[in-house]
């Protein structure tokens, strides 16, 4: 534990834009939890004070994985946490109906670049045409698989725990090949207007349209993150041709690789006592 406070220290004072982008979200991160507390939201309160644990497992990470998250990625990952908050609790995920499809095209381009430096762990840092074009497409498929477990997990609330984490559509036409009872051809309903629910109590629900229940929602959460992917993959391999400008600022560094840039503007007993 004492090792970890000391890496702790020596990390923060490594890096200034790190320790601040650090500090600005857990700024926000307690803000927020002081003023959902007087405003008597409990819920949102707690959710506030929960993600400042973020913050401790970003340095817990970089330790237990002898990697350095660059500023930027971190940012990145920081904006996608802040994002939670500012959708769920600030309800931004309804008064900027983009702001979810945002946060997941932002998270598919950090977890593939995250995936990235994760590969270069196992085979060496990417300085071959080989392990670069290796560390990109598994860096790809790093991102596409974080974004199908975190559906899975939506899923999960949804179903056995009576959350609504697959957001609803309205929607005002489907094709069905239930509704025509064969696979040969749909049946076409179009035009909805309005969609009438008859609970077991008497009571009804009108909707103007019909009800989707999540669909929509989860596939356009993937796509986004695959097109996040998709961005990603692009720009890092133009990227290799230039000056590496974008993997040096947000693919994760090795040890080795943070050493020697930080070589340039660090001493040499700073950087010592800074490794994991």
């Amino acid at each position: 534990m004492r090792s970890y406070f000391v890496y702790v220290k020596n990390r923060s004072k490594s890096c200034i834009s790190f320790a601040c982008t650090l500090t600005v979200y857990a700024l926000f991160c307690i803000g927020s939890f002081i003023w959902f507390l007087i405003d008597g939201q409990t819920r949102n309160a707690v959710m506030s004070a929960l993600f400042l644990l973020f913050i401790p497992l970003i340095f817990l990470l970089e330790k237990l994985l002898s990697m350095k998250f660059v500023t930027p990625f971190i940012a990145l990952v920081l904006f996608i946490a802040a994002g939670s908050i500012l959708g769920s609790c600030y309800n931004l995920y309804t008064t900027v109906p983009c702001f979810d499809a945002i946060l997941h095209t932002v998270s598919g381009f950090a977890f593939a670049c995250l995936g990235f430096a994760l590969l270069e762990m196992f085979i060496g840092e990417a300085d071959t045409s080989k392990k670069f074009w290796a560390c990109l497409l598994f860096g790809f498929v790093f991102s596409l698989a974080i974004a199908l477990l975190w559906e899975l997990f939506e899923w999960c609330g949804t179903k056995f725990f009576g959350f609504d984490m697959q957001e609803d559509t309205i929607i005002y036409g489907f094709k069905s090949y239930l509704l025509s009872g064969t696979h040969n051809e749909t049946f076409d309903v179009d035009g909805i207007v309005k969609t009438v629910i008859y609970l077991s109590d008497g009571k009804t629900v009108t909707i103007d349209g019909y009800l989707d229940t999540g669909l929509i929602d989860t596939i356009g959460d993937m796509a986004v993150c695959f097109a996040g992917a998709v961005v990603y993959a692009v720009a890092i391999a133009i990227d290799r041709f230039a000056r590496g400008v974008l993997y040096r600022h947000f693919v994760p560094a090795l040890v080795p690789r943070a050493i020697k840039e930080d070589s340039e503007y660090l001493p040499s007993e700073t950087l010592a006592s800074s490794q994991p």
